[in-house]
């Protein structure tokens, strides 16, 4: 038997190279980390936010980027006027909910979400400090807003301030020094650095191109009593006058959020190693649904089948027939009753339950191939989302997502000051389903260490929150839409966002069957409470 042990030897080999190049293998295994995500409930019932994040009407002010590994970020610039409206919205949307609840226009079923977001809006004393407005000065108004935004959305609200001179003298250094620009994409590289990771410029028109070349000129020259003035109207125009500078400062505030999002059911392989695949990358906008079931013509488009959730689906590509490409809920809900994979402690969660019994049903999304095409997110995380956009279908429509080739990270610096980080989320649970939702695999075990193992394999080195580090890392650009692989990266940290809380609240509504029309209406409604909107309570049955 002499050729036994090289028999072995070449068998574990080979398992080893599996390992590292997989991280781990689709398992029929229970998971075993008992810490609860996702929306437990009951039954598929409407429902609406119970959390307190702020609304951005200007669809320009809100950009959405999905990367390796599987996290969707979206930040918004805010406005003043977001900022001025912020606790008059929030009392306007409270009061609302609770009008049509007193009204028994809808019926509160499954959870207890309402009480638990009316306790905190009263013990914030909410109410009387939207009063303040016009009573105290301009100011101070705008700093309590700005400080109840973070109170009420811990860790996600951003004061960016920089040296725009700074800026400026980085940019003609950077034009100084490099090559002049004879590609669309080399042109591209230069402008997108004048503020990177804040502008994804994709295209240039003549009149940019021109005065990009004047600029190029000028920094060559070391002219920077010309270039400076000329820097500053050229970095109004390509980011659409977004970023204020005022004094040779820029100054303003940003809101950014990241959830663990699926996507396409399909695993792709870079470097040997075997990873998520993201499919439809590149630049897509919001765009309303035309095709389909049901009532269309809106990008809030709420679909009648229920692991959809009752909750709007925000399409960017149309997909043929009557499909769409779409960011919208998990997609798919389990019984946790008997339920072979999931951890057992989940059975006998009743936090929240309106009945004081354990929930029948867990909605979590996969932080991996999952997928038909779109972009899966938690429940609760799509219903913040909608929650931040524009009340209107056509005020969002045209909001960008920038989708990364499969392999390219989200890679941002979120104060806005050089220190780079790889975008990532506390959420451990990836699986895989049939086509008739039903879960029958896990990817990995529910755990930090594991999921990371599977997840970035050896590009990572593992350690505690905030001592993860990636060796080498690519992020991702864009050239008229389509996506490319961008700069490189080396010895990144990784910023491991927050597990979002997921709050909203399941209702029925009394006398109206949630899928007609009707009932769509009031659903999509009840969503839409923000400045420069007037709420039609036709639709939410209050006159």
């Amino acid at each position: 038997m002499p050729r036994r042990p090289s028999l072995i030897a070449t068998l574990a080999l080979l398992a080893v190279g599996l390992l590292a190049s997989s991280a781990a293998a689709l398992s029929s295994e229970r998971w075993t980390n008992g810490t609860p995500y996702g929306v437990f409930f009951n039954d598929y019932d409407p429902n609406f936010y119970t959390g307190f994040v702020p609304r951005v009407q200007e669809r320009e002010r809100i950009k959405i980027h999905l990367g390796r590994g599987n996290q969707l970020r979206i930040r918004m610039v805010l406005s003043e006027q977001t900022i001025d409206n912020y606790l008059t919205d929030q009392v306007a949307r409270h009061d609302l909910y609770k009008e049509v609840i007193d009204a028994k226009v809808i019926r509160l079923t499954t959870n207890t979400a309402w009480e638990t977001y009316d306790r905190r809006f009263t013990d914030e004393g909410l109410a009387n400090l939207a009063r303040k407005k016009g009573t105290v000065s301009p100011e101070e108004w705008r700093e309590l807003n700005l400080r109840m935004i973070a109170t009420l959305s811990p860790d996600r609200l951003f004061h960016i301030q920089k040296d725009f001179t700074q800026m400026e003298d980085g940019f003609a250094a950077l034009l100084k020094a490099s090559d002049p620009p004879a590609t669309l994409e080399a042109k591209l590289d230069l402008v997108n650095a004048f503020f990177p990771h804040r502008i994804f410029l994709d295209r240039l028109t003549a009149e940019r191109d021109a005065a990009l070349g004047e600029l190029v000129r000028l920094a060559k020259t070391d002219n920077r009593a010309a270039f400076r003035p000329q820097a500053e109207a050229f970095f109004a125009d390509v980011t659409d006058h977004l970023y204020p500078v005022r004094d040779g400062k820029l100054d303003y505030w940003e809101f950014t959020s990241i959830y663990a999002a699926g996507t396409y059911d399909k695993t792709t392989t870079y470097n040997g190693l075997v990873i998520p695949e993201i499919t439809t990358t590149g630049i897509w906008p919001l765009i309303p649904r035309m095709h389909g079931k049901g009532f269309l013509g809106m990008i809030d488009y709420i679909s009648s089948e229920g692991y959809y959730g009752l909750m709007p689906m925000l399409p960017y590509e149309y997909a043929g027939g009557i499909t769409y490409n779409a960011i919208h809920n998990t997609g798919i809900s389990n019984w946790i009753a008997g339920h072979p994979l999931l951890p057992k402690e989940w059975r006998t969660v009743k936090e929240g339950s309106r009945n004081g019994k354990p929930f029948n049903r867990v909605a979590i999304t996969s932080r991996g191939p999952v997928s038909h095409g779109c972009t899966r997110l938690d429940s609760g995380h799509l219903t913040e989302l909608r929650e931040m956009l524009p009340s209107t279908s056509e005020g969002m429509q045209g909001i960008v997502t920038y989708r990364n080739l499969s392999h390219c990270y989200d890679v941002f610096d979120l104060k806005g000051d050089g220190d780079d980080q790889v975008m990532g989320v506390q959420y451990y649970i990836a699986f895989r389903h049939t086509n008739a939702r039903v879960m029958t695999q896990i990817w990995v075990q529910n755990n930090r260490e594991d999921f990371y193992h599977w997840l970035y394999g050896d590009e990572m080195t593992y350690g505690p929150i905030g001592a993860v580090t990636f060796k080498e890392v690519l992020d991702g650009k864009f050239v008229e839409r389509k996506a490319l692989a961008g700069r490189t990266y080396r010895n990144l940290k990784l910023y491991e966002a927050a597990y979002l809380p997921e709050t909203l609240q399941f209702y029925t509504i009394n006398g109206v069957d949630a899928l007609s029309e009707e009932g769509m209406d009031l659903n999509r409604e009840l969503r839409r409470v923000g400045y420069g909107y007037t709420v039609d309570r036709k639709k939410l049955r209050l006159q």
